[in-house]
């Protein structure tokens, strides 16, 4: 468990089994905690958590979700699209505040239905900035890469924690300029082509 803030840490992305970075948040009352990753040692510590468990799973990709058969909790929080697949918890469908946590739905060309959590100078969001896989190319959709970048730019934070990725906390400004630069490559499309080619982070 790697701690942020006092009230703020995470459990690093493994590879095997393949499982996403997992947020915890400690709020007065409860503890948020950002999806639910893969295997034994993620659900302890989801399971060791003392008191009141709120789960917001950020999308429906198997290694958020896939624990949380095996985990306990008093109230979940998913997409409709993600609902599709955990057959439970509470539809988050706009911009939703609980006592210091934000939860709000993501434009995405990585997977429908993604949700972020904001708390404090941390905003959590799982792989939804992340491209979409077609064959062995990664591609970001121009409409969704714009509406993204707007809505990254109007969250109130200082940091974007980004699953999977070697360093999970990265300076907002620094991710945004990244993504700009990304879109900047739509004017090197052909007409009718609206998928931007991203192969050469890769």
């Amino acid at each position: 468990m790697i701690n942020l803030t006092d009230a703020i840490s995470y459990l690093p992305a493994s590879t095997e089994p393949f499982s996403c970075d997992i947020g915890f948040i400690k709020g007065p009352d409860c503890t948020w905690v950002f999806d639910v990753g893969v295997g034994e040692n993620a659900a302890k510590a989801i399971n060791s958590l003392q008191g009141p468990k709120k789960i917001l799973l950020s999308h429906f990709h198997p290694d958020h979700i896939g624990n949380l058969p095996f985990v306990t909790y008093d109230e979940l929080y998913v997409s409709s699209n993600t609902k599709k697949y955990t057959k439970c918890g509470s539809i988050i469908e706009k911009a939703t505040d609980f006592d210091g946590i934000r939860i709000l739905p993501m434009p995405s060309s990585h997977a429908k239905g993604c949700l972020v959590l904001v708390a404090g100078d941390y905003a959590f969001l799982g792989d939804g900035a992340f491209c979409m896989y077609k064959g062995s190319d990664h591609l970001y959709n121009v409409q969704l890469l714009a509406s993204m970048i707007a809505f990254l730019e109007s969250l109130d934070c200082r940091y974007f924690c980004l699953s999977h990725e070697q360093n999970f906390v990265q300076h907002k400004a620094t991710v945004l300029a990244i993504y700009r630069e990304i879109y900047e490559r739509r004017h090197n499309l052909e007409k009718g082509n609206y998928l931007i080619n991203v192969n050469d982070y890769f």
